[in-house]
């Protein structure tokens, strides 16, 4: 055998691994700048909402939710109920990083009647604020939850106030401990709206699971209820989730 073969042999076989790597380096960028642009769960982990690890913690969260939305209204008249469970689908593009591939959550939800006064109504915000600080739960904003709704939007000279009631204030959000929310919605017997996901509270999914939601008639009863504040409390948790 020639003495010149094996170094001849050795570079072909570095030009070979150099291609092989070159191209293995292209084909990542491509893929990335495609998961970049487009979105991409090629690397996402299998998801399973019916699955056992699912199922598991889906049971002690409904129990959680429904537990902390029972202490939350203690004390009113229940005029509606509603409970969902569903996931929804994250995205991992150049416009939106979620943390998330896909999550599941429970949702459950109370419409309360709080008072037919309207003189009582800044007292009511201030009482359910209260309420949800005992429990442990903060408002999401730092400018604050109900108290700020009631000091900033409880005025006699705003609008949707003097046209709508307690149905023209904002929402507030707290968070409580784990991965719960509560999103707490003013309104009144003076909701205008007609569609009971927007006059109460939505709960929308890309794979919905359960859904036992507000009708018609729940609106109704709230009109029929003469509120001058109501309050629908919305408490949800994130129980199972997949990542990118």
């Amino acid at each position: 055998m020639s003495t010149t073969a094996r170094p001849r042999l050795r570079v072909l076989t570095a030009v070979l691994v150099t291609v092989a790597l070159v191209g293995a380096g292209v084909v990542a960028v491509a893929v990335l700048g495609f998961c970049s642009a487009f979105g991409c769960t090629l690397f996402s982990e299998d998801f399973e909402p019916q699955g056992r690890e699912a199922t598991a913690a889906r049971a002690p969260a409904t129990a959680a939710v429904a537990q902390l939305a029972d202490r939350v209204v203690a004390g009113h008249e229940v005029l509606a109920d509603a409970t969902a469970d569903g996931c929804a689908s994250g995205q991992n593009n150049w416009k939106r990083k979620d943390s998330y591939s896909h999550e599941c959550s429970v949702v459950d939800s109370r419409v309360v009647l709080v008072t037919t006064d309207r003189e009582a109504v800044a007292d009511g915000l201030t009482a359910a604020d209260a309420v949800l600080r005992e429990l442990g739960c903060a408002p999401a904003s730092p400018r604050g939850g109900l108290d700020r709704v009631r000091e900033e939007y409880w005025t006699a000279d705003n609008p949707q106030v003097v046209r709508y009631g307690a149905a023209g204030l904002p929402s507030a959000t707290y968070t409580c401990a784990g991965e719960v929310s509560v999103l707490v919605e003013p309104t009144s017997d003076r909701e205008d709206s007609t569609e009971p996901d927007i006059a109460l509270a939505s709960a929308f999914f890309d794979d919905e699971l359960s859904r036992s939601w507000y009708t018609a008639e729940d609106l109704t009863a709230l009109r029929r209820s003469g509120a001058a504040l109501a309050l629908v409390v919305t408490v949800r948790e994130q129980y199972y989730d997949t990542r990118f």
